[in-house]
């Protein structure tokens, strides 16, 4: 028996409003993604960054990408306490119902030169902020991938990999010791690493070579608690405990280890060209290392 009107069309009835509904939704949002002020944004981002941070930073270019994303090529970051580093390409991808509303939510991914083709040298992670001023609760994570020491630490470090992850939370982001506070872990390992520029005494400075390291370091309000330090290479072993006081700049920084070292033959023959007290090889000593990072205490 057949039924008046027909079941297909009452389907259409049903179907009408709400297709014309879902496809003016998707021409909205088409609209807004293409029409956000992409200019204005990567403007402030940067003058944001510069202010947080400290640093200079300078972009040579800079251009759209999809699906809402902003990238910048050729930067250099510039500071007291960084020197220069150089950036092949950094991409920021934004949220931009949250920058509607007034918040900052970006996933970024940082490219330093030469390891591009293997994927390594990167950066990338996320930055929450509930405000663009970057002064309110803020959340920083990130994964380093194979990044070259030396391209961000010369001249005291000239060569190295450093691979690991980090978390980083401030309640409040604002006032000039800001970015030192709040609540963060780190933890890396880093490989093939050669330290330059180690003090030993007034004009004295040797190398110290070490095949990986790895750091374990949780920070509270300026004050970081080493947790685990270790590492060793041609040049011997140690282990770390203690605690860093943070200090801007970072060179003033307070620090307080204790510090057990086993030379190798490599590191005694250093010792001896330079003068320093005798080594025995495979032999412990315990030390402890206080004060500022740049002029730090050396105390048996």
């Amino acid at each position: 028996m057949m039924t008046w009107p027909p079941a297909w069309l009452e389907t259409l009835k049903l179907k009408g409003p709400l297709g014309w509904g879902l496809a003016s939704l998707a021409c909205f949002t088409a609209f807004l993604f293409l029409t956000f002020p992409y200019g204005l944004l990567q403007h402030r981002l940067l003058t944001q960054l510069n202010r947080a941070s400290g640093w200079e930073v300078r972009a040579t270019d800079w251009s759209v990408g999809l699906p809402a994303a902003i990238v910048w090529r050729d930067l250099v970051l510039a500071g007291p306490t960084i020197g220069t580093i150089s950036v092949e390409a950094a991409r920021a991808t934004i949220g931009i119902f949250q920058a509607i509303f007034g918040q900052l939510v970006v996933d970024y991914a940082i490219q330093l030169p030469g390891g591009a083709q293997a994927g390594n040298g990167r950066a990338t992670g996320s930055l929450t902020s509930a405000s663009w001023s970057l002064q309110g609760p803020l959340a920083l994570a990130g994964h380093f991938q194979q990044m070259d020491l030396a391209a961000v630490l010369k001249p005291y470090v000239s060569r190295g990999t450093i691979q690991g992850d980090f978390t980083h939370r401030w309640d409040n982001a604002h006032g000039a010791q800001a970015a030192i506070k709040g609540e963060g872990n780190v933890q890396v390992d880093i490989n093939d690493l050669v330290v330059e520029r180690i003090a030993a005494g007034a004009s004295a400075n040797f190398s110290l070579a070490l095949g990986n390291v790895h750091a374990t370091i949780a920070c509270l309000d300026g004050a970081c608690t080493i947790k685990e330090l270790k590492g060793e290479g041609e040049d011997g072993s140690f282990t770390a405990q203690g605690r860093v006081a943070l200090q801007q700049p970072l060179q003033q920084s307070l620090l307080d280890l204790t510090i057990t070292l086993t030379p190798g033959s490599g590191f005694a023959q250093k010792a001896a060209s330079l003068s320093l007290p005798p080594f025995q090889p495979g032999v412990p000593l315990t030390f402890k290392l206080v004060g500022p990072i740049m002029n730090a205490r050396v105390a048996l």
